[in-house]
């Protein structure tokens, strides 16, 4: 099998499709695999698109999707959960992602129990989607999620959910005989963390590109800044 691993698409089905495309992902392929490791939604205006195309490759097998924080967004959102709405629709995009699903622009006055229902009649298989969605994916010697492995008690697989989809594996220890491979920490940040983002990309684009440190592989290529989704390819 031959895996192609992204994450972090956020909304920017175009940049998906021509970045699997450019790396000759083919999903007619059965020998081609596609793992997601989270964060399908928020700030980019595809999120309905992104979901089709992911809803259709589940359907078939032929996708493995982890679970990440802002997946988990729309997840508390479809349970009633209110709680952090206004926060993610201010600070992380969330709007976009509610505007995409039901076609039209919201405002934040908007009775958000008929926004869920609207939501859930028109998509009924979402919340099973989402509720369903893995919190890592192990095979061979690699682990794939989307935030991070802490491995500190010996026993990384019964961490708390928002270990796997909100930490950061950069500063997590590595876990012998094994390669973690995660999204949600921007690469670029990690090389350098004081830096503007904007002006690095500017003058450093390979900052953006697939990190990889010792038993770590890094993916998340910052796509609202780099307009790039990063692929990793494994033959397996």
């Amino acid at each position: 099998m031959k895996y192609f691993v992204i994450s972090d698409i956020h909304g920017h089905y175009d940049v998906m499709i021509r970045e699997l495309k450019s790396n000759n992902y083919d999903e007619k392929n059965v020998s081609h695999h596609l793992i997601v490791l989270g964060d399908l939604f928020d700030r980019g205006t595809q999120s309905k698109e992104v979901l089709d195309f992911m809803c259709k490759l589940k359907q078939e097998n032929k996708v493995t999707i982890i679970l990440g924080n802002h997946d988990n967004f729309l997840l508390d959102f479809l349970k009633r959960d209110y709680s952090k709405l206004l926060f993610n629709i201010g600070l992380n995009g969330f709007k976009y992602t509610l505007d995409s699903l039901v076609g039209r622009e919201l405002t934040i006055e908007e009775n958000w129990d008929e926004i869920n229902r609207e939501i859930i009649n028109e998509y009924i298989h979402l919340y099973n989607f989402l509720e369903t969605m893995p919190l890592y994916f192990e095979i061979g010697e690699y682990i794939f999620t989307h935030g991070g492995i802490d491995n500190t008690n010996g026993d990384w697989k019964n961490n708390e959910k928002r270990s796997f989809t909100w930490g950061r594996e950069s500063n997590f220890d590595r876990i012998a005989d094994k390669t973690v491979v995660v999204g949600h920490e921007r690469v670029s940040s990690i090389r350098h963390p004081k830096v503007e983002q904007e002006d690095l990309f500017i003058s450093n684009p390979e900052a953006f590109e697939i990190l990889r440190r010792d038993g770590k592989i890094f993916i998340d290529g910052n796509v609202e800044i780099s307009n790039k989704i990063n692929v990793l390819i494994l033959d397996m």
